[in-house]
């Protein structure tokens, strides 16, 4: 008896979350937002990231990650020959100034690209490049108040004609 109770419940449950609409990966990684109030604050920046780059999509995986004061995170990215890609990179409130930088993973002495005008929280790249291939994205923690600050990095890609102004 208790195990046909529990089916007549579980049934209608299970059934509607057959019908319940897909949510696209990227939805998911931004719109869960987290009890910790640094990522909090980055989630909201990059769903606003997001918005700024209709009808362009994310093309490579958002990091979300932390820095100490002075320190530099090397991500490496595949970028295709002759795509607009464009990269933001945000900090919480305890961060004063982060850096972005752009370089081939073959040449690191070379940036093809670089914001680091200071005092900028979410510096923001414009790169198309002319060779597929893989490249580094630095994101550089120049000046945070806390021992630890946290940052994200998101790489979006548009067609040529609808890459936003930079």
């Amino acid at each position: 008896m208790k195990h046909a109770f529990i089916l007549l419940i579980c049934l209608p449950l299970a059934a509607c979350q057959l019908f319940q609409p897909r949510i696209d990966e990227e939805d998911a990684v931004i719109e869960h937002i987290p009890d910790d109030v640094n990522l909090a604050q980055l989630h909201h920046l990059m769903k606003a990231n997001r918005e700024r780059m209709k009808p362009g999509k994310l093309s490579h995986k958002p990091v979300i990650s932390q820095l100490f004061p002075g320190e530099q995170a090397d991500i490496e990215i595949e970028l295709d020959a002759g795509k607009p890609y464009t990269f933001f990179a945000n900090c919480t409130e305890d961060c004063h100034d982060l850096d972005l930088a752009l370089t081939r993973s073959d040449n690191l002495s070379q940036p093809l690209a670089a914001d680091t005008s200071g005092g900028s929280k979410a510096p923001v790249l414009h790169y198309t490049p002319t060779v597929s291939g893989k490249y580094r994205a630095s994101v550089i923690m120049a000046s945070c108040t806390a021992a630890q600050c946290y940052y994200s990095l998101q790489t979006f890609t548009t067609s040529a004609d609808s890459a936003p102004p930079p």
